[in-house]
């Protein structure tokens, strides 16, 4: 081989032009150095051929070193799906940043790894009994500082739970405050700090997105449609229509041209549902609610949206609040001591959703319909510089309606039949004349206004993803 290589360094060196002169000239290859070289290379071609003799040489044969090693470790569906490492429940952790999230903290001496999960304020306890109790794991031990390490030397599969109430806190400082105000602490969270090996730590975090992070959404979506037909009862003289006139001329007919009674009645759409309360599937809801919005005589006064957390309560308000007047004394001589107090006055929606199995609700509806209907008492009120004045006490009236209803996916449901009536004075009278003294009620005419108004509430409900309460942050 050195033969070769003196070969290649002569052949080099006159392709670039070196004379051969002093020592590299006498040691410059000769036809035998060639005859020499070509021989050591067959030679060495054949000694490899023998150590192959027997069997052909396989190009995906896997090498005595890599054959020796371990097979690669199987990789568990369930770990995948929840972003577990692949890697021995009981070995090191790789990177337990990427497995647990960068919100912890990372022992390395003992490999013990500690992260807080956090909880809405007051559930905490419950959490923690929880996984004490149906979890399968063991809790040892007890914290005894800041780091929240046991005491003593634990047995293999510990897990220390630290409940710290209200940890979750932020400053808070009311706007209207007059002047420079000093912020409150206001807590808004429970954090429940674990402290456990790796495979521990798997088996906690598991438990909590299945039992405790898997609360689902309910969007609630209504429309309050408020419904009102009139019955008009007239009685006096009025102008049939805008061109016939009252009077004829002389001669001509009779003073009264015409006297008209007209006692209107109607019945349409909206009357026709009144009272209605059912459940409806998709496109029944749907066409009924256009129906119902292309009638003349509804109106929507309210479409409301939210989305609630199941098992909690939605509440959709559509009020104004009207001052009331209050007495709080009267003596003998008819003396009395009052305050003003508001009272809400509108539509009221509560619902409850809780879901039962997968696509099925459960509501618990709550509503109520108030309006001022008149005044039920007048007083008269002098105040200290001796001038008097009216006040009423308004007179309110409520309609309520509750009801626990089972719907499926899909369906909706409609509540209706919260009805008020009331009795409006109105007038029509011909210009001018109508304004005679005494003549004038010739040419008025009064009627009477019936106001039948009903009030429905569309509830259509959707169950929306659940999200994870312990975000890393």
């Amino acid at each position: 081989m050195d033969a070769l290589r003196a070969i290649e360094e002569a052949m080099a060196g006159a392709q670039d032009g070196v004379d051969l002169e002093g020592p590299i000239a006498d040691s410059a290859p000769t036809e035998a150095d060639y005859a020499k070289a070509l021989e050591e290379a067959y030679l060495s071609g054949g000694e490899d051929g023998a150590a192959n003799e027997g069997g052909e040489s396989d190009p995906d044969a896997v090498p005595d070193s890599e054959a020796d090693q371990d097979p690669l470790p199987e990789i568990d569906l369930d770990d995948l799906l929840l972003g577990a490492s692949v890697q021995d429940e009981g070995g090191p952790v790789l990177n337990p940043y990427e497995e647990f999230g960068e919100r912890i903290v990372w022992y390395r001496d003992s490999g013990l790894i500690m992260k807080p999960f956090t909880f809405p304020l007051g559930s905490g306890e419950r959490v923690q009994a929880l996984i004490q109790t149906h979890s399968g794991l063991t809790v040892h031990g007890a914290p005894v500082d800041d780091t929240n390490m046991p005491e003593g030397a634990q047995p293999p599969g510990s897990v220390v739970l630290h409940l710290l109430k209200g940890q979750g806190a932020e400053t808070f400082t009311p706007p209207r405050a007059a002047g420079v105000s000093k912020p409150r602490l206001v807590p808004l969270s429970d954090w429940l700090v674990v402290t456990a090996a790796p495979a521990e730590m798997r088996h906690v975090q598991r438990f909590i997105r299945i039992f405790v992070s898997n609360a689902r959404q309910i969007q609630v979506e209504a429309k309050i449609v408020e419904l009102t037909t009139t019955k008009t009862s007239d009685y006096g003289i009025r102008p049939v229509d805008g061109v016939t006139p009252i009077f004829g001329l002389p001669n001509a007919g009779s003073l009264i041209h015409s006297v008209d009674f007209s006692f209107g009645n109607t019945v349409d759409v909206g009357e026709a549902i009144f009272g209605v309360s059912a459940v409806f599937d998709g496109v029944q809801f749907n066409a009924l609610l256009e129906m119902i919005s292309t009638d003349e005589s509804a109106s929507i006064i309210s479409q409301p949206k939210v989305a609630v957390r199941e098992g909690a309560r939605a509440e959709l308000v559509e009020v104004q609040q009207e001052p009331v007047m209050k007495l709080n004394a009267i003596n003998a001589n008819g003396q009395f001591t009052w305050t003003i107090t508001f009272r809400d006055v509108g539509v009221q929606l509560y619902v409850v959703p809780r879901v039962i199995g997968s696509n099925t609700l459960i509501l618990d509806v709550d509503t109520e319909v108030s309006q001022i209907t008149g005044t039920a008492a007048t007083f008269i009120v002098t105040d200290p510089n001796g001038s008097t004045s009216t006040v009423g006490i308004p007179e309110v009236a409520r309609r309520r309606a509750t009801t626990t209803v089972r719907l499926d996916a899909g369906q909706g449901l409609v509540i209706g039949g919260l009805i008020s009536e009331r009795t409006l004075q109105r007038e029509k009278k011909v210009p001018v004349l109508g304004d005679i003294p005494l003549l004038g009620r010739i040419f008025k005419s009064r009627y009477q206004v019936q106001e039948r108004t009903d009030v429905l509430f569309f509830i259509y409900p959707r169950i929306l993803q659940g999200i994870d309460l312990n975000p890393d942050f």
